[in-house]
């Protein structure tokens, strides 16, 4: 496809809202995960979450302003919180292990990425080479964002499975928007703190300022976190409509 046309969809999103776009991204996220558990079941969301953690670890290099935050906002933060709503439906469909599995299978494979990628960039750029200085902006932070995310995603995305689990053994199955909402709200809120800390203060070359690291990567990325939170809910509702009843794990 001619890159005029992918160009101009990209100023014509560029000429809306930030939250408008941010909408978007998290309705295309979802119809991804609704068709993937559909075609592909447990294998279309390990898919999915591998994929998803890589390209958050991308864009949280980008931030953005929305209107309600006094200070810019790190995407990534939507492609991120999917990742806790499909490791929600994984274990509301195929159990805690197959959840647990997930995690280790995406961080895995952004190690793998990481690796190839710092091997990649080792190869001499030739002359006038402008992909070099493009791959450097993309992956040269990746160790670094690595380690925080896996230090973070695991203990959080692991909190998540567990409160998700003991809620809906408590309630006897029941009440899915409640294990739903307070296992995300949790793991969120974990995993921002922790990521946070290490990524933009402990491990970065340049620590950024205590107002950036609360409003900007803390409380800014959390607050979108909280929204994502409450409109997941009838997306695990959906997912029993979308899960494919004859399907062999």
């Amino acid at each position: 496809m001619d890159t005029t046309y992918v160009a101009n969809l990209i100023l014509w999103l560029q000429g809306s809202s930030v939250e408008l776009v941010s909408l978007y991204l998290f309705l295309s996220s979802v119809f991804i995960i609704l068709v993937l558990l559909r075609t592909l079941g447990l294998q279309g969301l390990y898919a999915y979450n591998i994929i998803a953690t890589i390209l958050a670890n991308i864009q949280v290099l980008k931030a953005s302003q929305f209107s309600l935050s006094p200070e810019p906002v790190a995407l990534g933060t939507i492609t991120f919180a999917t990742i806790f709503l499909v490791s929600d439906i994984i274990t509301e469909h195929y159990g805690k292990q197959a959840a647990q599995r997930s995690i280790w299978l995406s961080f895995s494979s952004q190690i793998i990425v990481t690796i190839l990628m710092v091997l990649t960039l080792g190869h001499a750029p030739l002359p006038h080479d402008s992909v070099q200085s493009a791959l450097e902006i993309l992956f040269l932070p990746s160790p670094r964002l690595v380690l925080a995310s896996l230090i973070s995603f695991v203990i959080s995305l692991f909190i998540d499975i567990q409160i998700f689990n003991a809620i809906s053994n408590y309630t006897n199955h029941r009440h899915l928007w409640l294990r739903t909402s307070l296992s995300t709200l949790v793991g969120a809120f974990v995993d921002n703190i922790i990521f946070s800390m290490l990524a933009w203060v402990l491990l970065a070359p340049q620590p950024v300022s205590l107002q950036t690291l609360i409003f900007t990567y803390i409380l800014g990325t959390y607050i979108a976190r909280i929204l994502i939170a409450l409109v997941s809910t009838p997306v695990l509702y959906l997912s029993y409509w979308f899960k494919n009843k004859n399907e062999q794990i």
